[in-house]
């Protein structure tokens, strides 16, 4: 997943010709049904996860059994076969690039009914947090070496269960969903993790998969907050060392004890 290449470097010893790590980059195909529905610029590797997930949480399936097949192939195709048809994907923008929202976002949602409410029992600790966040932060082998990627993961309290990481913060996302329907690991009792942003794609996608609480390394937007606050989210961000930011679902947050219920 790491290529090395001949680069200059200049530091306080001069001018350098050395070898350096990047991230490779590559195009992954979705083909439904025998239809090409999208292409996404990813990491190349647990693809099959990759494609569970997006299809997840764009409403494709409603559960992995869904899926009658599914197969990846060494040049980034990912072939995969359901039990009822799919409609071909009609969007203009059908390749995207690392960094671009999958699906299209429409903010009339917050005033629809059809946006899911979570029944969220879901509690955490102070320390709790800060505890699964440390470990998080430091679970990144390829960021460790070469930068370039995003990461994300799936955690119920008692350690990190599903890491991945990626080029693009949604595809990392999608690939721990992905990777718990495939091991039909329950969802609405974990957090997500992440090291990206939270944005309203990164909100809907918790929301869809039913997953009650997101911690980010980093910081929410004001629409994502809107998304949570209305859906019952705990969204909690800025995650580094021992401090913290609640957003949403700070009755959610208790300085002992705790545990999901």
């Amino acid at each position: 997943m790491i290529d090395y290449v001949p680069i200059i470097r200049y530091d306080s010893r001069g001018i350098h010709e050395i070898t350096d790590p990047v991230v490779r980059e590559t195009r992954a195909n979705l083909i439904i049904n025998g239809t090409p529905y999208l292409s996404v610029m990813v990491l190349p590797q647990f693809l099959e996860e990759w494609a569970v997930g997006f299809m997840y949480s764009e409403g494709l399936i409603k559960v992995f059994d869904d899926i009658r097949s599914i197969k990846a192939t060494a040049d980034g195709d990912v072939f995969v076969a359901t039990h009822q048809p799919i409609a071909a994907n009609k969007s203009e923008k059908r390749v995207l690039v690392s960094g671009c929202a999958h699906g299209t976002v429409n903010l009339a949602f917050l005033n629809q009914t059809g946006l899911p409410t979570l029944d969220n029992p879901q509690t955490w600790t102070y320390l709790e947090i800060t505890e699964i966040m440390e470990r998080f932060n430091k679970q990144s082998p390829i960021f460790n070496e070469a930068g370039g990627v995003h990461s994300a993961a799936l955690c119920s309290g008692d350690g990190q269960g599903i890491f991945f990481e990626d080029i693009g913060r949604h595809n990392a996302v999608d690939k721990v969903v992905g990777a718990a329907l495939m091991k039909n690991l329950p969802l609405t009792k974990a957090a997500l993790l992440t090291s990206g942003r939270i944005s309203t794609e990164i909100a809907l996608k918790t929301i869809r998969a039913g997953i009650p609480t997101i911690i980010s390394r980093s910081g929410p937007t004001s629409m994502s907050l809107a998304i949570a606050e209305k859906s019952g989210i705990t969204l909690i961000g800025f995650a580094r060392g021992r401090r913290f930011n609640i957003y949403c679902g700070e009755n959610r947050i208790g300085k002992g004890g705790g545990g999901r219920d």
